[in-house]
């Protein structure tokens, strides 16, 4: 979620840098939000070994379907230039800028006004993916994950109280039905689910009887 808000540029790493304080004290704060740009660092290498594959795989296939192509002496195939242009550009498309993409982006500031600023985060990357061709892939993948804002635990709660050490052995479907009666008889009377550490056996009881 860290990088993610990096990668808002809106916020990049200021409001990292901004929250953490408030949460670990100053020292904790500090190694947090190294820890963030260290990561969204090593990510971005990653990427980019992925980047230069793909390039290098589309110009050896350009290559070879170019090179099996043949044409007559007169023929003139590059009257207009743009055959030796391309062979250029696939020269210099794995070429690295200067300074890495991370860094550009973090360097050029927040945009301005963002609470005025109704931003689709995914259509701004997409904007600037000619500036940004790996960052923008990487950004893209991090900020299409949904994020849930419930806890993970409370998804196998239902799980977890019908499937004890003595009830280990249950098949799929009869757990599917065991969860599922429960809920049905609890909306049927108007049953509210009780807190687990007080009503795990009540609970269960509950649902064999259904």
């Amino acid at each position: 979620m860290a990088i993610a808000a990096v990668l808002d540029p809106r916020l990049k790493k200021w409001y990292i840098e901004f929250c953490y304080p408030k949460i670990y004290p100053k020292i904790e704060a500090e190694k947090n939000i190294e820890d963030v740009l260290n990561a969204l660092t090593k990510m971005y290498e990653e990427y980019v070994e992925m980047h230069d594959e793909s390039i290098k795989d589309a110009t050896n296939k350009n290559g070879s379907s170019g090179g099996s192509t043949t044409s007559r002496p007169d023929e003139k195939t590059s009257s207009s230039g743009w055959d030796a242009f391309g062979e250029f550009l696939r020269d210099v498309a794995v070429e690295r800028p200067s300074k890495c993409e991370p860094i550009m982006y973090l360097e050029e500031g927040v945009i301005k006004g963002h609470e005025k600023v109704n931003l689709n985060v995914l259509e701004w990357w997409n904007t600037h993916k000619l500036k940004y061709p790996v960052l923008s892939k990487m950004a893209s993948d991090i900020l299409e994950v949904p994020i849930s804002t419930v806890a993970s635990e409370s998804t196998f709660s239902a799980g977890g109280r019908v499937i004890d050490p003595y009830r280990s052995t249950l098949a799929p479907s009869t757990v599917e039905m065991l969860i599922c009666g429960g809920d049905w008889i609890r909306q049927m009377y108007g049953v509210k689910k009780k807190l687990k550490e007080n009503g795990n056996r009540a609970y269960r009881a509950e649902l064999l009887r259904a």
